[in-house]
């Protein structure tokens, strides 16, 4: 999808428009996290913001093919929405209750670091699931009537 080199204002565009996917799209997360965090206060949010920016930048690193783990749909691909809209705040979730019960089992806050990664490997398998509901994306841009 890449048509060369972004340049850094392309890619801090990529990151931002990829932290606002990931953000909109897992706000079902978002609102049972709200109400989970009482169980572990702290580790939540700290997972939970390193679980976004992380996200971000993989997104637009996947979406840009400068780390190739398939091909991604096209944003403006809306037949992909419930199914990208229950995938990122599934794995948003497990990047941050999961790691959050992590730090609390293990007793170490250096865990909290997994948020991030929990994240990052999670999108990677996005295209594969995208694929076994979707088949191929479609690239081509949208045309204009």
């Amino acid at each position: 999808m890449s048509d060369g080199n972004l340049g850094v204002q392309g890619w801090l565009e990529q990151v931002f428009f990829g932290g606002m996917e990931l953000s909109v799209l897992s706000t079902p997360a978002f609102i049972v996290l709200i109400v989970a965090q009482r169980v572990y206060p702290d580790a939540v949010p700290i997972a939970g913001l390193q679980a976004i920016a992380a996200g971000s930048i993989a997104i637009a690193a996947f979406r840009n093919e400068a780390v190739d783990v398939g091909t991604w749909p096209r944003r403006s691909e809306l037949t992909s929405l419930p199914l990208r809209l229950v995938y990122f705040s599934a794995v948003f979730f497990l990047a941050t209750m999961g790691v959050a019960h992590a730090v609390h089992t293990a007793g170490s806050w250096w865990l909290v670091l997994l948020g991030s990664v929990v994240q990052v490997v999670g999108l990677a398998g996005f295209p594969t699931a995208y694929q076994l509901v979707h088949g191929d994306p479609v690239l081509k841009p949208v045309e204009r009537v």
